[in-house]
């Protein structure tokens, strides 16, 4: 079942309150004969309209004291949640950094190996070229020194890559 709000209960006790005031003003105003009658028995309710008026009063203190309550558990929540949301930035940027670092490593490594495969097919070719025997003057030997040039090129390549590839490793451990 479900329970009535409290909006609705604050406006069914204000309800209540205004019939029964009206209830009494007509009940009084039938009941007593002329007006300084009615008029000194609703002096009588002066003790009590103070008395409510002081019970309000206390209210609306308490009310200040519990909203100054919820605004100090706010404060305490907001700087919590700013505290996960600094843990939080500084995690991704780790994690940033540490992608960043593997990206870098894959790239050298697709490199690497496509450096080494086309050092492979230039050893195969140079093979291939020197078990025939090649005259002095042929037009050949200008190709078997371009691919031996080339080899060389690609052994520093991939020297300087491995040297590249060591100082990362070793930066990040």
């Amino acid at each position: 079942m479900k329970r009535p709000s409290h909006a609705f209960i604050a406006l069914a006790v204000g309800v209540l309150i205004l019939a029964i005031q009206v209830a009494v003003g007509v009940d009084a105003f039938f009941a007593l004969p002329d007006w300084p009658t009615r008029g000194q028995f609703g002096d009588v309710f002066g003790a009590a309209n103070a008395l409510f008026s002081g019970l309000a009063f206390t209210g609306l203190i308490y009310t200040v004291f519990l909203q100054r309550e919820e605004l100090a558990l706010q404060r305490k929540e907001l700087e919590l949640t700013r505290q996960e949301l600094q843990r939080t930035a500084q995690a991704q940027e780790q994690s940033e950094v540490a992608l960043r670092s593997q990206a870098e490593a894959a790239s050298l490594s697709a490199r690497m190996g496509s450096a080494g495969a086309l050092l492979e097919h230039y050893r195969s070719e140079l093979k291939q070229i020197r078990s025939v025997v090649i005259p002095g003057n042929d037009p050949r030997r200008a190709v078997i020194r371009d691919l031996e040039s080339r080899e060389r090129a690609l052994l520093q390549i991939l020297d300087g890559m491995y040297e590249q590839l060591t100082f990362q490793g070793g930066r990040n451990e």
